[in-house]
């Protein structure tokens, strides 16, 4: 009996759930992620110099690393529609799409060492905000330090 309930409560909870809620969720830890692959990455180059872009392409998010001596070593795509991101760095702030595209630069030890959002210059010292909405909300932050997380920059 207990076995079914449960079964039966799945279901009907599948039913009220729908999955685009899910998709800011997905988005803010597929950036997490790939900034902090990024930064590990800049920590252990001394000869390079790595950035992180993030922006849209249609309905798919786009993250790209580079380095200034490999150029592109890695990019992952996420799809998710009805999802946006803005993004805070000092007193720049934007809505982030395929024109005005978030990057991020660490230098040699892992730290941020220029943040430009679309062609704003932000505050590496202040840190970068994100803020991901759609039918949920979720925030993360990228400190001075190189180091990402889901929380906001304080």
């Amino acid at each position: 009996m207990v076995i079914l309930l449960g079964i039966l409560s799945v279901t009907a909870i599948s039913r009220f759930v729908e999955p685009s809620a899910f998709a800011p969720g997905i988005v803010t830890h597929a950036v997490i992620l790939q900034a902090r692959a990024a930064q590990q990455l800049a920590a252990s180059r001394a000869d390079a110099e790595v950035t992180l872009t993030v922006d849209r392409t249609g309905d798919e998010w786009r993250m790209r690393v580079s380095t200034d001596v490999d150029g592109l070593l890695r990019t992952e795509l996420v799809a998710a529609e009805n999802t946006t991101l803005t993004v805070s760095s000092g007193g720049a702030s934007a809505l982030i799409d395929a024109s005005t595209p978030l990057i991020v630069r660490f230098d040699r030890l892992g730290d941020l060492s220029a943040v430009l959002i679309g062609a704003t210059a932000g505050a590496p010292a202040a840190g970068i905000n994100l803020q991901f909405n759609g039918d949920s909300a979720r925030s993360a932050c990228i400190y001075p330090s190189g180091y990402a997380t889901d929380a906001v920059c304080t």
